[in-house]
């Protein structure tokens, strides 16, 4: 029975929403995606066996940040998805957006308000875990949330937990870690998830090394999901 479970979320993209002032055309990405690679405490002899493996073969001893059309990408995210799809207890989903036609909260601003970047990440964060979550149990009776770092002050931090912690269609992490990726396995394994679906918003085709990837297109907002079933 395990123990513990952890989930290790990544982004890609950036959160914010800018202009240029001469032309009105979007600078920022204009898309944004985050992934979550959930897996218990018993699962990690098989990421890192997986991890040595590859890094033996490889010869690539640093932090494995790859561009995606490197065939290496391929061989790393391969044996993951065979590990997701034997029923190890890992399991990986990913959400995506399309900015320019983004209808749901935070992004862009609304109501007269000003675009709000850290709440937009959070907003994407939980729409992730619900997703994820409507799939994939907790398997022990705590899990811990683990975020590649980014600049949060400790208000912002504060926000985040409260603002999972009040969500009922989420369980409440144990805990919520900030680490950098440089050593942190499951990290950069995570990473390549949500740069692989960087496309996904504009209907291009994902790699097939990613069928294994519980994804979701989130770029209508919950209120129009909402209408549409109706």
């Amino acid at each position: 029975m395990p123990k513990h479970d952890y989930l290790f979320v990544d982004e890609s993209g950036d959160p914010g929403y800018r202009l240029d002032p001469a032309s009105g055309e979007l600078v920022s990405t204009p898309y944004y995606t985050a992934a979550v690679l959930h897996l218990t405490d018993e699962a990690f002899v098989h990421i890192n066996r997986h991890m040595a493996a590859f890094r033996y073969y490889s010869g690539m001893n640093r932090e494995l940040k790859l561009p995606r059309e490197q065939p290496a990408v391929n061989r790393l995210l391969e044996p993951l998805g065979e590990l997701c799809e034997s029923g190890e207890s890992v399991w990986a989903s990913a959400v995506y957006l399309d900015k320019r036609g983004y209808t749901g909260y935070y992004l862009k601003g609304e109501r007269g308000r000003s675009p709000y970047p850290t709440r937009f990440r959070n907003f994407v964060l939980r729409r992730l875990l619900e997703h994820h979550f409507r799939s994939y149990a907790v398997e022990s009776s705590q899990y811990e949330l683990v975020l590649d770092r980014f600049e949060m002050t400790l208000a912002e931090e504060d926000e985040l937990r409260s603002y999972l912690a009040e969500n009922y269609d989420i369980p409440t992490p144990t805990r919520i870690t900030h680490a950098s990726s440089i050593y942190v396995e499951g990290l950069q394994l995570v990473h390549h998830i949500a740069n692989g679906f960087r496309d996904a918003p504009f209907g291009r085709r994902v790699s097939s090394e990613l069928a294994f990837v519980n994804a979701r297109d989130i770029t209508k907002g919950p209120h129009q999901e909402r209408r549409a079933k109706e």
